[in-house]
């Protein structure tokens, strides 16, 4: 089962357009996705999840905000989202990247 999901989730990370614009960011398949890297994939994805959430919570809105709220809002939703997106394509997307990634190099050796 574990494979199964493996063989899924490594499948759409080999997709090219899963990964534009940030293409030149995917590390080879024998390379493991380290924090760094990770986090470099954060600014720009977990950016998007960031305006996402602002844009629901503007829209859900019943009153009228200040300056100063939208602001704070913009903050906390830019940071949420890099957390989120962070948390979630690590313990996803980038495990099982990298468990491909060390079976691979083990068959190198």
């Amino acid at each position: 089962m574990l494979d199964q999901l493996e063989n899924l989730m490594n499948g759409l990370s080999d997709m090219d357009r899963g990964w534009w614009p940030v293409l030149f960011l995917r590390p080879p398949k024998d390379k493991e996705m380290d924090n760094l890297m990770l986090l470099r994939l954060t600014l720009g994805c977990g950016s998007v999840v960031g305006a996402l959430l602002l844009l629901a919570i503007v829209v859900g809105a019943t009153e009228t905000l200040t300056v100063s709220d939208i602001v704070t809002f913009i903050i906390f939703c830019m940071l949420l989202g890099w957390l989120l997106f962070f948390v979630f394509y690590k313990m996803t997307f980038a495990y099982f990247w990298n468990r491909r990634a060390r079976r691979l190099r083990q068959h190198q050796e």
